[in-house]
């Protein structure tokens, strides 16, 4: 074999993974929970039987426990003789969904949007008064999605620098996660390096985004302790937690794959 096919060859010899059936199910089954449950919420604040703080709070409550959802998936699978390699795969391809539709559903969108559909509004009750023009038609409930997060945070609303920012980041994530994919359907032995190189990114812009408040004297936090822990610590601890975690387990995995497409590639 010469040195150039060898080299193509190394690029696709790892061993060939993709989220188990059991995992898929449970990622699937309580993330079509979680949707049918914000979408409820959706529906009582547009009905009148929830204000706009309560349904967004409660949002903001399904979302950090959902975030959570890979622990489900190991507590589960953790004694079912799957391979631990394979376990591991899964457990990182269920934490990196959860982290892109996090992206696709509000960060992004939040990200284009935001600074053209909230106009002067400083404190929660600006953004409370925006309540009958969420209720005028179903259209208009993209304000209550793009809006739910100021309920605990009035950065998301107030066209703060900072938070912008680091939001930036959003597309960053996304864009990995497909191609992370990508390299794990050639059976790339490098796609786990990815990971490593970008679990770093969450944990400092999470960081960031939390003590920059702190130090602040947590001015743009409208609520009570309560609000404030769900919007710093219950919705972003997962942010610096996790990585630290996949990133850990990335690396051994990473050393696996290629320990076995050297293997490989020398047959």
């Amino acid at each position: 074999m010469t040195t150039s096919a060898s080299a193509v060859a190394f690029t696709q010899l790892a061993p060939e993974r993709a989220l188990s059936q059991s995992a898929r199910t449970i990622f699937l089954v309580t993330t079509s929970i979680w949707s049918a449950a914000t979408i409820t919420l959706m529906i009582l604040f547009y009905v009148g039987v929830l204000d706009f703080v309560m349904s967004s709070r409660l949002s903001m409550y399904f979302i950090s426990v959902w975030l959570n959802v890979w622990i489900l998936v190991w507590f589960m699978r953790r004694h079912a003789g799957q391979a631990q390699m394979d376990f591991w795969h899964d457990l990182l391809v269920v934490w990196m969904l959860c982290y892109a539709i996090t992206n696709i559903q509000w960060e992004i969108p939040w990200f284009i949007f935001s600074r053209v559909v909230f106009e002067n509004l400083h404190t929660l009750e600006d953004l409370v008064a925006q309540t009958a023009y969420m209720r005028e038609s179903p259209w208009h409930m993209y304000y209550w999605v793009l809006g739910t997060f100021g309920v605990l945070d009035l950065r998301t609303v107030n066209h703060d620098g900072t938070f912008f920012a680091l939001e930036m980041f959003s597309f960053v994530n996304l864009a990995m996660t497909f191609y992370f994919f990508h390299l794990n359907r050639i059976r790339s032995p490098y796609r786990y390096l990815l990971v490593i190189i970008g679990c770093g990114e969450p944990i400092a812009a999470t960081v960031i985004f939390s003590f920059s408040e702190v130090f602040d004297g947590f001015v743009n936090m409208p609520g009570d302790v309560w609000d404030t822990l769900l919007a710093l610590v219950w919705t972003q601890y997962q942010y610096i937690v996790f990585p630290m975690i996949f990133g850990a387990l990335a690396s051994k995995m990473l050393l696996d794959d290629l320990r076995h497409s050297a293997r490989v590639a020398t047959t």
